[in-house]
């Protein structure tokens, strides 16, 4: 419902881009037989938008709450003349008298009807005591003062002369909009909101509100004069519905970033409508139904609400033969025949009451084909980049141990070998040299310098304790005969760098 509608808006804008399944509104199609506002059920007209009113960045953090708020539903009914129906289809008021006639001797009750008299030509409260279709009508009081009830008496009293006046029984017709001017009424909305990357996926998000509408009519009906409703033009203004949806809380997985979307049809649940207005069984009592869309609308009158389940996208009629009772259409997204024990009266699962009895609360599941269109985000919360971790520098290897002996003799082949630790838990290589301490003069020569009794070799250290040994060379085997014991300076050098470690042997021949 929206803007201005006259009595034949057959140039009525559409929608933007919604399609409802609208029962309310297929009861006009044949007021407009050359352009109905909702054929099939099926409402193109309410333009429905949810949009965040804030632009506060958003941030998704894995396993913390993200709150989605200042989300606004806004709802334009671009047609009106499902509105203006409401007030040119409300009835009026009426009644009628029951009881046991005076003058009846039997005690059953009797339904008044006010009829002339063909035998005096005058107005009697009569009563038929045959069927409809033979009547033998009973012509028990005449009328004669207007608006005088019926007499009737109490059961087993006297049938002549102990009476009251009956009592009327007062019936409204259907209520939507009785009176012109401004009328406002609760509307009831519930929207889908999907999140991508999240623990929760999909919420509904139930919000409250009021619409409004002005009827314009030059000759306003009433109750007592239901005639006037429907008599001449009526023109609806209802403003556009601004509601603002409850926030909403979200847990990102880390998956990737958070979009938030209007739902695909069949996430929205099972939801509770009420009508209010009429003292009647079945009325003013919750029912559990299943919505086929995205968002639902429910817009209340003076007695009934006017549902609309829509979708973004396109709603078309699969198959016509399958149930579109209001209670089908009403109950939604549910099997035509066989009762859904989720939906209903809460208190009689797959059932509820109406003033006509007990009936089972069946959908129209087949009835529609729903092509949905995605819409652009509402809102989307990046995940931040997770810095790259650096990766600490490996300690430095620990430099290799000497044995704790201090004097180490050579072999008669001038073998000599060295008690080696690595405290590393990877292979170390050295090199290793020997060489002594003082100076000597060997050979020929009689100039003294330090002598290299072993000559470097490159070794690989396991972790852990080792041995490695060293050959001595001829000028180390012939001074260490000559001298007996050489003090001999052993060092190693590790081959990857670092500072070399030393010890200073004795070294005693065999």
């Amino acid at each position: 419902m929206a803007a201005i509608v006259a009595a034949n808006p057959a140039s009525a804008a559409e929608g933007n881009g919604w399609s409802c399944i609208s029962p309310f509104a297929n009861y006009t199609n044949g007021t407009y037989q050359d352009d109905p506002p909702a054929l099939n059920h099926i409402l193109d007209s309410l333009a429905i938008d949810v949009t965040r009113t804030l632009a506060t960045p958003l941030t998704a953090v894995a396993g913390q709450a993200l709150p989605l708020q200042d989300l606004q539903l806004r709802l334009e009914f671009k047609d009106t003349r499902p509105a203006e129906q409401m007030y040119k289809r409300t009835g009026g008021i009426s009644y009628s008298y029951s009881g046991i006639p005076v003058g009846q001797t039997e005690d059953n009750s009797r339904s008044f009807s006010n009829r002339v008299n063909p035998a005096d030509q005058k107005n009697y409260w009569s009563y038929n005591t045959g069927t409809n279709a033979a009547p033998n009508w009973v012509y028990a009081q005449e009328i004669v003062n207007a608006g005088q009830p019926p007499r009737v008496r109490l059961a087993d009293a006297d049938a002549n002369t102990t009476w009251t006046y009956a009592t009327p029984n007062v019936s409204l017709g259907h209520r939507y909009l009785s009176h012109t001017g401004n009328s406002q009424f609760p509307i009831d909305a519930w929207v889908t909101v999907a999140a991508s990357n999240t623990v929760e996926g999909v919420q509904t998000l139930p919000v409250k509100g009021n619409w409004t509408i002005n009827i314009k009519d030059a000759t306003p009906g009433t109750p007592a004069n239901p005639s006037l409703y429907a008599n001449d033009d009526v023109v609806a203004t209802v403003p556009p519905v601004v509601l603002n949806l409850p926030t909403s809380r979200w847990t990102p997985t880390g998956a990737g970033p958070v979009e938030f979307t209007i739902a695909q049809p069949g996430k929205l649940g099972i939801i509770q409508v009420e009508s209010k207005g009429y003292d009647r069984v079945g009325y003013n009592t919750p029912l559990n139904i299943r919505p086929y869309g995205s968002v639902y609308v429910r817009a209340q009158t003076e007695a009934y609400g006017a549902s609309n389940d829509c979708i973004p996208g396109q709603i078309s009629l699969a198959n016509g033969g399958i149930a579109s009772g209001q209670q089908n259409l009403l109950f939604g997204d549910a099997d035509p025949t066989v009762p859904d024990p989720a939906l209903g009266d809460p208190s009689t699962p797959g059932k509820y009451y109406t003033q006509n009895g007990q009936s089972n609360a069946v959908g129209s599941r087949g009835r529609f084909a729903l092509a949905f269109t995605a819409l652009p985000a509402i809102a989307t919360a990046p995940l931040p980049v997770a810095p790259v971790p650096v990766p600490a520098p490996a300690p430095a290897p620990k430099p290799a141990t000497f044995g704790s002996a201090s004097s180490i003799k050579a072999s008669k082949t001038g073998a000599v070998k060295l008690a080696l630790t690595n405290p590393n838990a990877a292979a170390a290589s050295y090199k290793v040299s020997a060489k002594t301490v003082s100076k000597y003069a060997t050979g020929k020569s009689k100039t003294k310098k330090v002598v290299t009794v072993a000559a470097t070799k490159t070794v690989a250290l396991n972790p852990g304790a080792s041995n490695v040994n060293l050959s001595l060379s001829a000028t180390g085997k012939a001074l260490l005969k000559k001298q007996k014991s050489l003090k001999v300076k052993v060092t190693l050098t590790p081959t990857s760098g670092g500072a070399a470690i030393t010890k200073t042997i004795t070294l005693k021949r065999a």
